[in-house]
């Protein structure tokens, strides 16, 4: 049967009651709750004819960037096809793009997510896959665009229009419209008090203008607030953990990792990712992490084998170099290669832009060859978006090629760089420390 969302979006259920359930599990899938696949399951098992929760388990598993999801996301996939005689125009265009994701074309699931938005402008779940692909596909000039289109479709009296301005406020932040991504983040915020992407947004914004205490200040709220919310809460304590450090406060900041960062087990790429990228930034800043780095390095060496995501992929290059890790490194620097080699996907091609250089570079300063690693990486740096995430987290490469080149000995390279630098991030203090200390050639 169809039923409508409170968007006026048809969707189709074998039962009545099983749109309620349905709209829930959307609803806990863009407020980033950890519970949404269990959410799911007791959906499908009671009721399976729901195209459209087969098609957002099939999403959410993508999403977790393992390897050993993807069966379970193919057999989503083939109980979303076999309902396809029952299912909405729209949700037919979502099986195609699962389909494509699953067949390693993003960008071809992107132009499928195109469609459905043009014809179904209000379709929440397809704007915000597509919102999440585009930021792991380092795409900002998609991100702008959506932001654009959006926009003119939605306010505030359409439900659900906060979600929307949140992810609005993140294309236009990438793009480094500050003030009006602000704008729409702090709306989004209020509309949808329950959206962590409205609040992580404008945390973009205050970080790239480097108002360190107003960022802390904004990042407050209610510790209920964060309940249940799975790896995303991990990545808003990044978030804060980043105005401590880019504030020049590294005892605080290295305590806060310790207190709220270091995962108590085996953690997900992303919560992994944040880890390694935030002690690079306290290493280059003089702050010896120590054993850390093995602690980080044993999750890394799980996530060697299986390309599925470059940016995943940059980070445990990091943490396996961090980590001296030399034969964890060659293992992972070989199958890049191949991978870039044999590959025809977007991802591919990224692993050959920045993932294979990047391997290189780290190999060379594990060799006592800074000058070698920053050669590689300056011939790479342009390609640094290709690793996919938001200016915030691809920095990590812009700050390990400026200690490359600082430790080379290169001063007028080093002094060049952080000019680059500051004159984009102007506040950052780490940046102005390491500036300082260079003497002019």
């Amino acid at each position: 049967m169809r039923v409508s969302d409170s968007r006026g979006v048809n969707w189709t259920t074998g039962e009545e009651a099983s749109a309620a359930r349905l709209f829930a599990a959307m609803d806990g899938y863009f407020t980033f709750r950890a519970d949404t696949l269990d959410q799911l399951g007791k959906l499908l098992e009671d009721d399976p004819n729901v195209p459209a929760g087969w098609i957002l388990r099939g999403y959410l598993l993508l999403f977790s960037r393992r390897t050993a999801d993807l069966p379970a996301a193919r057999e989503a996939h083939a109980r979303a096809c076999a309902l396809d005689w029952s299912a909405t125009p729209a949700e037919q265009l979502h099986v195609q793009a699962l389909k494509a994701w699953l067949d390693a074309d993003a960008l071809g699931a992107q132009r499928i997510w195109d469609a459905i938005l043009t014809d179904t402008p209000h379709d929440l779940l397809a704007m915000r896959v597509q919102h999440f692909t585009a930021m792991m596909l380092g795409r900002p000039d998609y991100l702008r665009t959506l932001a654009g289109r959006s926009l003119a479709t939605w306010d505030d009296a359409v439900p659900g229009a906060g979600f929307v301005y949140g992810m609005a406020c993140m294309g236009l932040e990438e793009a480094g419209e500050y003030a009006r991504a602000e704008a729409l983040g702090r709306r989004g915020a209020e509309l949808e008090p329950d959206d962590l992407w409205s609040v992580h947004s404008v945390a973009h914004v205050m970080e790239a203008e480097g108002r360190m205490m107003e960022g802390l200040a904004w990042m407050e709220r209610p510790s209920g607030f964060w309940e249940g919310r799975g790896p995303m809460r991990h990545h808003l304590l990044w978030h804060e953990a980043l105005f401590l450090y880019e504030a020049g406060r590294y005892d605080h900041a290295l305590d806060y990792y310790d207190r709220w960062l270091a995962p108590a087990e085996m953690p997900d790429y992303l919560s992994m990712s944040d880890c390694v990228s935030f002690l690079v930034r306290l290493e280059v800043a003089g702050v010896a992490c120590c054993d850390r780095w093995g602690v980080l390095a044993e999750s890394g060496r799980e996530m060697i084998d299986g390309r599925v995501l470059t940016f995943k992929d940059v980070h445990t290059l990091l943490v396996l170099a961090m980590a001296g890790d030399r034969e964890g490194l060659q293992r992972l620097s070989a199958s890049l290669a191949g991978y870039a080699h044999d590959g025809q996907s977007f991802d591919a091609e990224a692993a050959g832009r920045v993932g294979v250089p990047l391997a290189a570079a780290l190999r060379a300063r594990l060799d006592g060859d800074p000058a070698g690693a920053a050669d590689l990486l300056l011939a790479t740096r342009f390609a640094f978006p290709h690793m996919g995430g938001s200016k915030a987290q691809r920095d990590v490469l812009d700050i390990y090629l400026i200690n490359c080149a600082i430790a080379s000995g290169n001063i007028s390279l080093s002094r060049r760089l952080l000019h680059e630098y500051l004159d984009l991030r102007p506040n950052s203090v780490p940046m102005q420390e390491r500036l300082s200390e260079l003497v002019p050639a």
